[in-house]
């Protein structure tokens, strides 16, 4: 087999960018979460509040795992209010939000007008933590006396992602009021990326027979 530094620049190029596509979505995993949250709509216990925590395994804040949620859809609902930021967390509602586990405990919260449905995506990457206990991502609906509400899902969350090269997730669905959670894993972009990058490398290849050739 050819070393990759033993290919004409244009090629070493796309077999580099290759490589980098393919590393880049090891080391990360995304889901798409939708939600029924029509029993929501005018319940007594509004406004409700998206929360979002990343908290370290470790208890040291090292900061080696981040989560973005983003692409938020909220059906005939909305954002509202201002986000509650604590440790690594940034962003909002109307854009993304990031949380990085650079302290023990990070999380973020923000109230929500609710529609029929809510989604949004997860992108999560999958470190190792030092220690027994992972890295853990999780997902909750406030009430507004900001308590979560009950699902079935560990400490009363609707989706609990703990960090790792194979990541373990757990989800759950309330019934009062009820609001069901779907979890779709989102394929990794290197399948994506090696259709163009091999194309490419074929016009590239071509390019330079065609100059030896002149």
């Amino acid at each position: 087999m050819k070393s990759i530094l033993s290919l004409t620049p244009g090629l070493a190029l796309c077999a580099g960018l290759l490589l980098g596509a393919q590393a880049v979505s090891a080391s990360t995993v995304e889901y798409h979460i939708s939600l029924n949250t029509a029993a929501l709509i005018g319940n007594a216990s509004a406004p409700f509040s998206l929360d979002f925590q990343l908290n370290d395994g470790s208890g040291l804040g090292d900061a080696n795992n981040t989560a973005i949620v983003n692409d938020f859809v909220f059906g005939s609902g909305s954002a509202t209010g201002s986000a509650n930021l604590f440790g690594g967390a940034t962003g909002n509602l109307s854009g993304a939000v990031t949380l990085t586990d650079s302290s023990a405990f990070n999380e973020f919260y923000q109230t929500f007008n609710a529609g029929s449905t809510l989604s949004f995506d997860v992108t999560l990457t999958q470190n190792s933590d030092a220690g027994p206990r992972p890295d853990a991502f999780a997902f909750a609906i406030l009430d507004n006396s900001l308590n979560n509400l009950p699902t079935s899902g560990v400490g009363d969350t609707y989706l609990l992602v703990n960090l790792g090269p194979t990541p373990s997730v757990t989800t759950g669905s309330s019934t009062s009021p009820l609001a069901t959670i779907t979890v779709t894993p989102v394929p990794e972009p290197a399948s994506v990326v090696l259709i163009p990058l091999g194309l490419l490398a074929f016009i590239l290849q071509r390019r330079n027979a065609a100059n030896l050739r002149g």
